[in-house]
């Protein structure tokens, strides 16, 4: 099958709304038959007729070149980098793709765990 720019943003607008199947916060995201449930919805409701396998075949094209660049703009946002040295992707489908994945892929703030100590030496 041939995947036109126009195509393949239609297959982002409806595997953005299965996020049970991109979204690992979501509690059923690990349930097999809710995962295949939501590859059909979008394969039902996709313009042209293909299989599962087609569509989770370009999902993985697509998931490949997005994690690259998102590296790739990440990796340029070092300290002290300006806004004209960070990285900008001019691939077609990156501004659609980050919108939905970038919570996904961004780290969390962490919360430290270290137990601080105090000592008062003159406490004896």
């Amino acid at each position: 099958m041939e995947w036109s720019n126009e195509l393949t943003l239609e297959f982002l607008q409806l595997f953005e709304n299965e996020a049970v199947i991109w979204n690992p916060q979501i509690p059923d995201h690990k349930n097999r038959n809710k995962v295949a449930d939501a590859w059909n919805n979008i394969k039902a409701n996709f313009s042209v007729d293909c299989s599962v396998v087609e569509l989770k075949k370009k999902k993985d094209s697509l998931m490949a070149m997005f994690r690259q660049l998102f590296n790739k703009v990440k990796a340029s946002l070092k300290s002290g980098a300006g806004r004209d040295e960070v990285y900008k992707p001019t691939w077609f489908a990156y501004d659609t793709m980050v919108n939905f994945l970038q919570p996904v892929y961004s780290p969390k703030d962490t919360i430290s765990t270290e137990v601080s100590h105090t000592f008062n030496f003159f406490s004896f």
